[in-house]
């Protein structure tokens, strides 16, 4: 018998089944939600930034005990490094990566696909549908001890906004940690040894692990997809539960018959079981955002995103209709218009009571007086540029880094959030090296992006970093500023500006709840 919760709950229930110790949070869209649920019901907790969360995983995964990270798709940027380590390294008890992916980029700076960190890192990936959702992340447990690596776990905003199965009864869910200890016997290799040793046991077995598993479903829908049939002649190889879910949505409206293999377990792929469900086929590949799957098949009856079927980056349901109705078209030329704020018909602005205003303000009438490029944060920030006020922005924390790397003393704007997850570093460099840099603080002690999580007071840090900075409050108007803008830039060397103001958003909801 089975029903539907929501996605979130189904989450949270297979998480409370998996018996893991620690699971550290870095908030970020679409999965700070499922963070703050498992935050108040299972002591997870937030980090500064996804490095750190890795790092904290590996630490209670070395010990013993089984560990969850929960990030965006950027994050995974910031964890590669221990993330890729690991694999030859080796860990001990499960660790599962939940990576949260924004196809058509809702709330994020770019649409990456997460499923691509499988490849690079060589670790197992799940990415799940509606259906299987909560035994894929009982499973990724299962596959992180017998392979001892961490396995990400990849899901997008639309799943996380689904009705998701819930089974009752007549399946096997409970996946309790055994105790795994690191195994120290690795440091008998050397690091090349290490690397053949992976690629001689592990590898291989996780390949096995991905053409048996359930989680790889082929899906006839009424059509038996192993005879030979005209509907046969035409397939489609599924990854993302939105895919899986609007293909299942077309298909009894249209009252298509196609068969279809919805893959789960994506990395590695399961060639063999691919190459027996292509066959003569002419297949269409549907996932989001790149081409993970696409690219790894050579067959040249393969259809998708190259063959010009579906366009880049995340998918709507006109998409996938109008690639299985042209599914006989070898290749199409797809006429692309990239969307644009006008065309989108709304633009994110900054909030009309936002204290920091007068400092955008003052920033930009400096920026036109001078002529130079300012550096943003991706943090509120990012709002300003379309009016001209920031005008790079490259990830959280980069400010200060970019605005070192310019000819002349210019301007870096980081929001203390970005401050605390990686621009400390870029800041204590520049005061190293004698860069000229101009850093202007917004200091909230909110992270207002994503949802407003507490961020530590960064004043004391910043003076002992820095000899010339200025703090100052809400009460200096746009003309002040001005003044002191163009004085820390004729100054040589690091100069430091915090502006401390009250996110109105989040400060009124605080002040009625004490």
């Amino acid at each position: 018998m089975t029903t539907s919760l929501p996605c979130t709950d189904v989450i949270a229930v297979a998480v409370s089944e998996c018996d893991i110790r620690t699971i550290a949070c870095v908030p970020g869209y679409p999965t700070t939600g499922i963070a703050e649920r498992l935050i108040a019901e299972a002591h997870a907790e937030w980090c500064i930034n996804e490095k750190l969360a890795m790092e904290i995983a590996l630490g209670t995964s070395a010990c013993g005990s089984r560990s969850m990270v929960i990030v965006k798709h950027v994050g995974m940027n910031v964890l590669a490094d221990p993330l890729i380590t690991a694999c030859t390294h080796t860990i001990g008890a499960g660790i599962v990566i939940i990576a949260g992916d924004d196809p058509l980029a809702i709330g994020s700076q770019n649409e990456q696909d997460s499923r691509y960190w499988g490849l690079i890192a060589e670790v197992p990936v799940l990415d799940p549908n509606p259906r299987n959702l909560r035994f894929a992340i009982n499973e990724a447990y299962h596959l992180s001890e017998a392979v001892r690596t961490p396995v990400i776990v990849r899901l997008t905003d639309r799943l996380m906004q689904s009705e998701c199965a819930w089974t009752i009864e007549g399946e096997q869910t409970q996946s309790k940690s055994k105790s795994h200890l690191f195994d120290r016997s690795i440091w008998e290799y050397s690091m090349h040894g290490r690397y053949q040793l992976f690629h001689r046991d592990t590898y291989p077995t996780m390949e096995g692990l991905s053409e048996d598993s359930h989680l790889n479903v082929c899906t006839e829908d009424g059509v038996d997809a192993d005879a030979d049939s005209d509907t046969g002649v035409q397939a489609c190889i599924i990854s993302s539960g939105y895919a899986s879910t609007t293909i299942n949505v077309i298909m009894r409206q249209k009252r298509l018959n196609i068969p279809h293999l919805s893959l789960s377990f994506v990395n590695p792929l399961p060639v063999g079981k691919i190459a027996d469900f292509i066959r003569d086929r002419r297949v269409l590949i549907v996932e989001e955002t790149g081409t993970v799957i696409e690219s790894q098949l050579q067959s040249g009856s393969v259809l998708g995103r190259r063959s010009g079927h579906l366009p880049y980056g995340g998918l709507t349901r006109d998409d996938i209709l109008f690639a299985m109705e042209n599914m006989d078209k070898d290749a199409i030329e797809l006429e692309v218009y990239p969307e644009t704020l006008e065309s989108r018909g709304f633009t994110r602005e900054i909030c009309d009571d936002c204290p920091f205003i007068p400092i955008y303000e003052a920033i930009k009438t400096v920026k036109n007086a001078k002529g130079i490029v300012i550096a943003g944060d991706v943090g509120c920030s990012i709002r300003t540029a379309p009016d001209g006020v920031v005008d790079l922005a490259y990830a959280l924390g980069s400010a200060i880094g970019v605005a070192s790397g310019m000819p002349e003393k210019s301007i870096a704007v980081t929001g203390d959030f970005g401050l605390v997850h990686s621009g400390l570093q870029a800041l204590l460099d520049a005061k190293s090296n004698k860069r000229d840099v101009l850093a202007i603080v917004l200091q909230n002690r909110v992270s207002a992006m994503t949802g407003g999580q507490d961020v530590p007071d960064m004043t004391r840090v910043i003076r002992a970093c820095c000899n010339d900075v200025t703090v100052i409050d809400e009460s200096a108007d746009q003309r002040f500023i001005e003044r002191l803008i163009h004085g820390k830039l004729t100054a040589r060397g690091v100069s430091v500006i915090v502006a401390n103001g009250r996110c109105r958003k989040y400060y009124s909801d605080r002040e009625s709840n004490r």
